[in-house]
Protein backbone atom coordinates (compact mmCIF):
# COMPACT_ATOMS: atom_id res chain seq x y z
CA UNK A 1 0.00 0.00 0.00
CA UNK A 2 2.68 2.56 1.12
CA UNK A 3 4.12 1.85 -2.76
CA UNK A 4 1.24 2.78 -4.45
CA UNK A 5 1.00 6.01 -2.16
CA UNK A 6 4.44 6.39 -3.33
CA UNK A 7 4.05 5.88 -7.00
CA UNK A 8 1.07 7.63 -6.89
CA UNK A 9 3.19 10.91 -6.06
CA UNK A 10 6.26 10.05 -7.50
CA UNK A 11 3.97 10.23 -10.83
CA UNK A 12 2.39 13.88 -9.80
CA UNK A 13 5.75 15.21 -9.21
CA UNK A 14 7.33 13.89 -12.63
CA UNK A 15 4.58 15.12 -14.60
CA UNK A 16 4.51 18.55 -12.83
CA UNK A 17 8.37 19.01 -13.88
CA UNK A 18 7.62 17.79 -17.37
CA UNK A 19 5.02 19.71 -17.99
CA UNK A 20 4.73 22.91 -16.04
CA UNK A 21 7.88 23.56 -14.12
CA UNK A 22 9.86 25.77 -15.89
CA UNK A 23 6.83 28.04 -17.01
CA UNK A 24 5.58 27.88 -13.04
CA UNK A 25 9.05 28.89 -11.97
CA UNK A 26 9.27 31.69 -14.32
CA UNK A 27 6.32 33.38 -13.13
CA UNK A 28 6.71 32.35 -9.25
CA UNK A 29 10.07 34.26 -9.39
CA UNK A 30 8.40 37.40 -9.61
CA UNK A 31 6.30 39.32 -7.26
CA UNK A 32 2.36 39.01 -8.24
CA UNK A 33 2.00 42.64 -9.03
CA UNK A 34 5.49 42.72 -10.47
CA UNK A 35 4.45 40.21 -13.48
CA UNK A 36 1.52 41.76 -13.60
CA UNK A 37 2.56 44.59 -14.44
CA UNK A 38 5.31 43.71 -17.19
CA UNK A 39 2.73 41.33 -19.00
CA UNK A 40 0.16 43.92 -19.19
CA UNK A 41 2.98 46.27 -20.87
CA UNK A 42 3.50 44.04 -23.16
CA UNK A 43 -0.06 43.81 -23.99
CA UNK A 44 -0.64 47.65 -24.39
CA UNK A 45 2.49 47.97 -26.35
CA UNK A 46 1.17 45.27 -28.56
CA UNK A 47 -2.72 47.00 -28.55
CA UNK A 48 -1.06 50.28 -29.49
CA UNK A 49 0.81 48.80 -32.36
CA UNK A 50 -2.24 47.20 -33.46
CA UNK A 51 -4.45 50.10 -33.06
CA UNK A 52 -2.16 52.53 -34.96
CA UNK A 53 -1.68 50.02 -37.79
CA UNK A 54 -5.53 49.49 -37.76
CA UNK A 55 -6.19 53.49 -37.96
CA UNK A 56 -3.66 54.48 -40.29
CA UNK A 57 -5.42 51.28 -43.11
CA UNK A 58 -8.98 52.92 -42.29
CA UNK A 59 -7.62 56.89 -42.88
CA UNK A 60 -5.65 55.73 -46.40
CA UNK A 61 -8.58 53.57 -47.68
CA UNK A 62 -10.95 56.75 -46.86
CA UNK A 63 -8.48 58.97 -48.48
CA UNK A 64 -8.21 56.34 -51.52
CA UNK A 65 -11.67 56.31 -51.79
CA UNK A 66 -12.75 59.93 -51.67
CA UNK A 67 -9.45 61.45 -53.28
CA UNK A 68 -11.41 65.27 -53.58
CA UNK A 69 -12.36 64.42 -49.61
CA UNK A 70 -11.74 68.16 -47.95
CA UNK A 71 -12.58 68.04 -44.12
CA UNK A 72 -12.95 71.39 -42.37
CA UNK A 73 -11.46 72.14 -38.81
CA UNK A 74 -14.12 71.22 -37.19
CA UNK A 75 -14.65 67.60 -38.91
CA UNK A 76 -10.85 66.95 -38.60
CA UNK A 77 -11.31 67.41 -34.69
CA UNK A 78 -13.81 65.28 -34.59
CA UNK A 79 -12.27 62.26 -36.26
CA UNK A 80 -9.33 63.16 -34.31
CA UNK A 81 -11.55 62.65 -30.84
CA UNK A 82 -13.66 59.84 -32.14
CA UNK A 83 -9.80 57.94 -32.76
CA UNK A 84 -8.36 58.97 -29.45
CA UNK A 85 -11.43 58.02 -27.56
CA UNK A 86 -11.29 54.58 -29.36
CA UNK A 87 -8.18 53.97 -28.14
CA UNK A 88 -8.41 54.87 -24.75
CA UNK A 89 -11.64 52.62 -24.88
CA UNK A 90 -9.57 49.70 -26.22
CA UNK A 91 -6.75 49.96 -23.78
CA UNK A 92 -8.93 50.11 -20.69
CA UNK A 93 -10.63 47.03 -22.53
CA UNK A 94 -7.44 45.36 -22.98
CA UNK A 95 -6.07 46.92 -18.89
CA UNK A 96 -8.94 45.03 -17.28
CA UNK A 97 -8.64 42.24 -19.20
CA UNK A 98 -5.06 41.42 -19.15
CA UNK A 99 -4.99 42.45 -15.54
CA UNK A 100 -7.34 39.62 -14.54
CA UNK A 101 -5.73 37.07 -16.68
CA UNK A 102 -2.38 37.58 -15.47
CA UNK A 103 -3.12 37.97 -12.13
CA UNK A 104 -4.94 34.52 -12.13
CA UNK A 105 -2.00 33.10 -14.32
CA UNK A 106 0.47 33.71 -11.31
CA UNK A 107 -2.35 32.88 -8.90
CA UNK A 108 -1.97 29.28 -10.58
CA UNK A 109 1.41 29.38 -10.71
CA UNK A 110 1.65 29.61 -7.34
CA UNK A 111 -0.68 27.29 -6.16
CA UNK A 112 0.90 24.83 -8.77
CA UNK A 113 4.60 25.08 -7.15
CA UNK A 114 3.03 25.16 -3.55
CA UNK A 115 1.14 21.57 -4.11
CA UNK A 116 4.64 20.43 -6.13
CA UNK A 117 6.65 21.40 -2.89
CA UNK A 118 3.83 19.49 -0.96
CA UNK A 119 3.87 16.46 -2.82
CA UNK A 120 7.50 16.32 -2.68
CA UNK A 121 7.32 16.26 1.22
CA UNK A 122 4.95 13.87 1.06
CA UNK A 123 7.64 11.54 -0.75
CA UNK A 124 9.84 12.47 1.78
CA UNK A 125 7.54 11.23 4.94
CA UNK A 126 6.52 7.99 2.87
CA UNK A 127 10.71 7.44 2.24
CA UNK A 128 11.29 7.79 6.34
CA UNK A 129 7.95 5.71 6.93
CA UNK A 130 9.78 2.88 5.13
CA UNK A 131 13.24 3.63 6.23
CA UNK A 132 11.96 2.97 9.93
CA UNK A 133 9.91 0.30 9.41
CA UNK A 134 13.06 -1.38 7.41
CA UNK A 135 15.00 -0.78 10.62
CA UNK A 136 12.43 -1.94 12.99
CA UNK A 137 12.57 -5.40 11.14
CA UNK A 138 16.23 -5.14 11.07
CA UNK A 139 16.18 -4.45 14.75
CA UNK A 140 13.30 -7.47 15.04
CA UNK A 141 14.96 -10.22 13.24
CA UNK A 142 18.84 -9.01 15.02
CA UNK A 143 17.10 -9.68 18.50
CA UNK A 144 15.75 -12.82 17.35
CA UNK A 145 18.39 -14.50 16.09
CA UNK A 146 20.16 -13.85 19.32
Amino acid sequence: MVAKDRLYHMTKAAVFEQKEQKRALRIVNYRRRDYILSRMLLVLLSVSIAYAVLVAAILFMIIMAYESLILNVGQMILIVAGILLGYGLVLVFYYVISHKYFGEKHVKACRDVKEYLRTLKTIEKIDREQEKGQQAVRTNITSEGR
